[in-house]
């Protein structure tokens, strides 16, 4: 049995890139890795009986059923994983799941990072999780941009944010819906690569939330409570990708006024993959 804690990741902007390879297709985009975010424990059955239990509750977790099929055909596995962040809101709970799960995997297998980072990002494009989080991830700096898409793409990290929060304000955003719809994929991408390269050019904190929401209203990803929110807190909020969900470098007390929710306190993070247990 085995146990690894991977941090969550915001996407601020992202363009998505299909290639003709899981590992190439991916996205460009900036976000940043957040001090919160997943830990799986796996523990392998004398059977072929595959469990997932998320946050206590059984889950169909397709990601977590893909990487352990393509790695362990026929073994069977109790999987338990905990979220430091609700799933569906864009703080990349599926990617660390994924991560955490495929060095669990790893270790068991007698494989390396690489080989982990590498099985994470081809489950999570194949059952339509995200498709830039898991090499965001990989990238050991706090605020990382994916300058070429793909798990082995160019990854760059600039700055930090020592503060931050994070606010749900809606129900679950299904990113597969959204990134597999081929108009709205369009309109993101075209969207995306303007603010990646725009950002490139001048990356900073300011840079970062301005692309951030001229990327959101632009693409039109923005919900009405989401509007309201970056609306009322200009230069200091944007939205998640994908989700109901804004993050912001104020303390969290400041953006639940804003936004009238519980917000999450975290921080920008460069914590590598951990085994705790």
């Amino acid at each position: 049995m085995s146990t690894y804690f991977c941090p969550g990741h915001v996407t601020c902007f992202f363009q998505p890139v299909r290639a003709g390879d899981i590992l190439s297709t991916g996205s460009r985009g900036a976000g940043i890795r957040l001090s919160l975010g997943a830990s799986v424990t796996l523990d392998e059955r004398t059977d072929s009986r595959v469990t997932v239990s998320m946050d206590g509750a059984e889950a169909a977790a397709p990601v977590t059923r893909r990487l352990l099929s393509d790695a362990c055909p026929g073994r069977g596995f109790d999987v338990t994983v905990e979220n430091g962040l609700p799933v569906g809101q864009g703080f990349g709970m599926s990617a660390a799941g994924a991560v955490a799960l495929a060095f669990c995997l790893a270790e068991l297998l007698g494989h390396d990072g690489d080989w982990a980072f590498r099985q994470a990002h081809a489950a999570e494009v194949l059952e339509g999780g995200g498709l830039g989080d898991v090499a965001a991830i990989r990238c050991p700096g706090h605020c990382p941009v994916r300058v070429t898409p793909g798990i082995d793409g160019d990854v760059r990290s600039f700055g930090s944010m020592p503060v931050m929060s994070l606010a749900v304000l809606g129900g679950e955003l299904g990113t597969s819906s959204v990134i597999n719809d081929p108009a709205a994929s369009s309109r993101i991408a075209a969207c995306g690569a303007e603010a990646v390269d725009e950002y490139l050019g001048h990356p900073s904190a300011e840079a970062l939330f301005s692309l951030s929401r001229r990327f959101s209203r632009s693409a039109g990803l923005e919900t009405g409570a989401v509007a309201s929110v970056l609306d009322a807190l200009p230069g200091h909020a944007g939205m998640c990708m994908l989700g109901h969900s804004v993050f912001s470098d104020l303390p969290a007390s400041e953006l639940e006024e804003a936004a009238e929710v519980p917000a999450f306190t975290c921080s920008s993070t460069d914590m590598p993959v951990t085994r705790t247990g």
